[in-house]
């Protein structure tokens, strides 16, 4: 009792002294049942209230927490006057206890338990096995990832930090020597509550040699602190800003086209247009800007009346429908001839990713000159059935391209009706089968293929008919290698040249 009237009045030590006897091992003496002798180290991890009972009772159901076998090996160490040893690993680290019962004493050391009264948490061997080795995993996992971590506090201290921000930071940092806290390498981190949704945003990095590097940063609330991940965005951004080069380039190059250009995305909405689709349709390019849907296009296009007129409002639905599945399909192609007398050629074309791409042609004038074209040889040929003696012609590689009425009177065919193309060879075949022999057509062919040597001259030459009718022959080069040939009978030459010479009568 004098040894426990000591321990409470214990002299108080420094922490630095203390500590030092915490971790000493702590050896206890014992006469039957009373504490007779402690060390410093056992002093210091007892207390008053720990005195309160017998102190070898309170010591041994505090080891029998750790150990459960301590209370029968040590009745049998003092029957037999043994002594044994144990040893077990808790949370708080290994924890040894040594009992030696062979003198008139029993001493207890115990190693590895500063705080002796203290509850303990047992921990199997197997397990804190495993946690260890689930520990050295993820910390070997933080600190070899590549992505950037560090963790701050609610001021905004920095106060962990993984191998790859300590990377970057002395790459940031070259002059400087690297002290703790870090340096911080992005401004602006924001403080996230517990439970917040995490606030991604994307940071540049200037480094000592000039470059600049893109991080995209994630933050998450963690307790009383922020997480924050940061991972490299530099071939990112290299991407978007090639992309919108691109895009700009693309823009530039349209943007001298005389075609309309509209580019709808997978939900028809305009993602792309160029100048000449302003310029054509009128549209407003605020509008267009603003990017409407394809619907909204056609019926804004309805209303400046840049459309076919059309019957009714369903109607008009059901083409916009038909306009939208045939240029997904790639076959939309329509000619549009509007109430201003413009005549556009649309064509619809399917993109990557569902897209559907527009283009409006002005083909006004390729239309009028079609017209005029088609009505002139309308003309021509009219011109040419009026004729009453048969006329053929053909281009320099020998192919019959004009005829009229009377030829294909006086020789029974239309070259027109026939399938494939009719040349200077089947021609004079056909000629030679409905006429008396003669050497003419050989002539005619070396003529019209240019087998001759030298200018071609305006000649004639005369053959009959199976009828019996003489058939005057004229042969007459043109411009650009072609030749006309015309045929006349004796009724047909005279009806020409009997009005010349009632002229010539007259005059006389």
């Amino acid at each position: 009792m004098g040894l426990a009237s000591c321990l409470v009045m214990r002299i108080p030590r420094s922490a630095e002294s203390e500590t030092i006897i915490k971790n000493d091992p702590q050896t206890f003496t014992f006469e039957g049942t009373n504490l007779v002798a402690a060390n410093a180290a056992a002093r210091a991890a007892l207390s008053p209230e720990d005195l309160e009972d017998c102190p070898l009772t309170a010591l041994t159901r505090r080891l029998s927490d750790i150990f459960p076998q301590f209370d029968t090996a040590f009745d049998t160490a003092c029957l037999e006057h043994a002594r044994f040893d144990m040893s077990e690993l808790t949370t708080d680290g290994p924890v040894a206890v040594q009992v030696d019962c062979t003198g008139q004493h029993s001493n207890i050391t115990i190693k590895g338990l500063p705080d002796l009264m203290a509850g303990r948490v047992l921990l199997d061997r197997g397990i804190a096995e495993a946690n260890t080795q689930e520990l050295a995993i993820l910390r070997s996992t933080v600190e070899t990832s590549p992505t950037i971590v560090w963790r701050e506090d609610r001021l905004g201290t920095i106060n962990w930090v993984n191998a790859a921000y300590l990377s970057l930071a002395e790459q940031a940092n070259a002059e400087d020597q690297i002290a703790w806290p870090p340096m911080r390498l992005f401004e602006g981190a924001t403080i996230t509550a517990p439970g917040d949704t995490p606030q991604p945003r994307r940071a540049p990095l200037m480094l000592p040699d000039g470059t600049t590097r893109w991080f995209d940063i994630t933050s998450f609330g963690h307790g009383n602190t922020t997480l924050h991940y940061a991972c490299d965005a530099s071939k990112t951004v290299k991407a978007e800003e090639a992309l919108r080069a691109f895009m700009q380039t693309l823009t530039q190059t349209f943007s001298s086209l005389p075609i309309g250009l509209a580019i709808f995305d997978r939900n028809r909405q305009l993602q792309l247009f160029n100048p000449a689709l302003v310029d054509l349709t009128t549209l407003e390019p605020e509008w267009l800007a603003a990017r409407p849907t394809l619907y909204d296009t056609i019926n804004r296009l309805r209303e400046k009346r840049m459309l076919p007129e059309r019957k009714d409002f369903t109607d008009w639905r059901a083409k916009i429908s038909e306009l939208d599945k045939s240029a997904v399909d790639g076959s939309y192609l329509e000619t549009w001839t509007l109430p201003t007398g413009q005549t556009y050629k649309v064509t619809g074309r399917p993109h990557p990713h569902g897209a559907v791409a527009f283009l409006i042609e002005d083909i006004t004038a390729e239309v009028s000159l079609t017209r005029k074209f088609r009505r002139e040889l309308e003309l021509s040929q009219s011109l040419l059935d009026g004729m009453s003696e048969a006329v053929a012609v053909f281009d320099a590689t020998g192919v019959l391209v004009v005829t009229n009425a009377a030829y294909c009177d006086l020789w029974g065919t239309d070259p027109e009706l026939a399938l494939a193309q009719t040349g200077i060879m089947d021609a004079t075949r056909h000629w030679q089968a409905q006429t008396s022999p003669t050497p003419l057509w050989g002539e005619v062919r070396d003529f019209v293929c240019h087998v001759s040597v030298g200018e071609r001259a305006e000649w004639s030459g005369q053959t009959t008919l199976g009828d019996g009718r003489p058939l005057e022959c004229t042969f007459i080069p043109l411009a650009g290698g072609a030749t006309k040939v015309s045929f006349a009978t004796s009724e047909e030459t005279l009806a020409a040249v009997a009005p010349t010479r009632e002229l010539e009568t007259l005059s006389g």
